[in-house]
């Protein structure tokens, strides 16, 4: 018994001090960030200009390969809020419009936007994410419509932070009623009617 004691006492140990929290436990990226060719000329502003994303499918870290043309999309999400925020304070400095839109499908690509056990709702963590960029018009995509729950999470609490600029022409969510009649009603806005800032 006491040898037991003293070798499950010993493995305890060893799993303890294999995990050490030291200068030698850092942590490193795995993919590598290239260099990209930087742009051959300056970035021509007009009176009205426009950021533009579209299918990111949960995408929040960007393309990870090395080979070409990958690195050119290596940008994270967070990389991504930046330079949005940097091309509006140049806007503003410049005093231009410039507007960020996204064409939908921001569901369905990685962990983050589905394979959420039964009872979860696909998308609702990354949607948090994408929800704090000041998107001026956004539309909905094929794959925020395959699941209802998912479809009705977007309904409730991702479309109403874009205050009518969530817009979905010709597709409508069947809702329940107090009466047990449902009824139809768009998923966003079918059309907006906006002023840009000059």
């Amino acid at each position: 018994m006491k040898a037991a004691t003293v070798l499950y006492s010993l493995s305890a140990l060893s799993a303890v001090y294999a995990c050490g929290d030291g200068p030698g436990h850092i942590h490193h990226r795995r993919a590598r960030r290239e260099n990209i060719t930087p742009p051959s000329r300056p970035l021509e502003w007009g009176d009205i200009n426009i950021i533009h994303t579209t299918d990111t499918h949960g995408w929040l870290l960007g393309h990870q390969k090395a080979s070409s043309p990958e690195p050119n999309y290596s940008g994270t999400f967070g990389d991504f809020s930046s330079f949005v925020t940097h091309m509006k304070a140049i806007a503003l400095k410049k005093d231009v419009d410039l507007l960020l839109v996204d064409s939908g499908d921001i569901h369905d690509g990685t962990g983050l936007t589905d394979g959420y056990p039964p009872g979860g709702v696909d998308a609702h963590d990354s949607n948090v994410f994408f929800a704090k960029l000041p998107y001026d018009l956004l539309a909905i995509g094929n794959h925020e419509l395959y699941v209802y729950e998912d479809t009705l999470d977007i309904y409730k609490n991702f479309i109403p932070k874009f205050k009518g600029r969530y817009l979905s022409s010709n597709a409508n969510i069947t809702l329940p009623c107090p009466g047990g009649k449902p009824r139809s009603v768009p998923v966003g806005n079918r059309y907006a009617k906006f002023k840009t800032r000059k």
